[in-house]
């Protein structure tokens, strides 16, 4: 995994390392964009299959396009960016909001307080079959995330103080 905030050189990084990986296994580089055709910036300096890939983000989504991209034969997959899967359009944030509401509805917010965890099966289990399934791939994997900064409230001596914990991946 390839992790930075926006603009911090992930496409080029990962590039970089899927050419370093393809001058020993030889084959073909694939990058799988979901950011609007942004890795056709690094044409002119990689030799890499292009494969755009729009919303929705779901996991069973992303591994669909992983398993698209690996009938190509390629040495490298490089996933620009995984962290839609998480937060993007139909990624797990959504999927577990669409399951909340087949599951309890959209205006008994005590029942959808109750059923907040259990809402999370489904779009769990889709992940794990991603998580399996990249493991079954035939070519080596590279994963961009985005990174973001994060903070955490922390109880210090009686008093809650927020406690910054850098860039951490979406």
């Amino acid at each position: 995994g390839v992790t930075s905030p926006s603009g911090g050189g992930k496409t080029f990084s990962a590039l970089r390392l899927a050419t370093g990986i393809q001058r020993v296994t030889g084959g073909d580089i694939a990058v799988i964009d979901t950011e609007s055709r942004r890795a056709l910036h690094y044409a002119d300096r990689f030799s890499f299959r292009h494969l755009e890939f729009r919303a929705p983000f779901s996991p069973l989504d992303y591994l669909a396009a992983m398993q698209e991209a690996d009938r190509l034969n390629p040495s490298v997959i490089v996933v620009d960016s995984m962290s839609h899967e998480h937060e993007g359009p139909g990624g797990m944030i959504d999927y577990q909001s669409k399951e909340l509401d087949r599951m309890a509805g959209t205006d008994d917010w005590g029942k959808r307080e109750r059923m907040q965890m259990l809402a999370w099966q489904k779009p769990k289990a889709a992940r794990r079959h991603l998580l399996q399934g990249i493991t079954r791939l035939n070519a080596n994997v590279i994963l961009c995330f985005r990174a973001g900064e994060k903070s955490k409230p922390t109880k210090t001596g009686g008093k809650t103080e927020i406690v910054e914990q850098g860039f951490t991946p979406i």
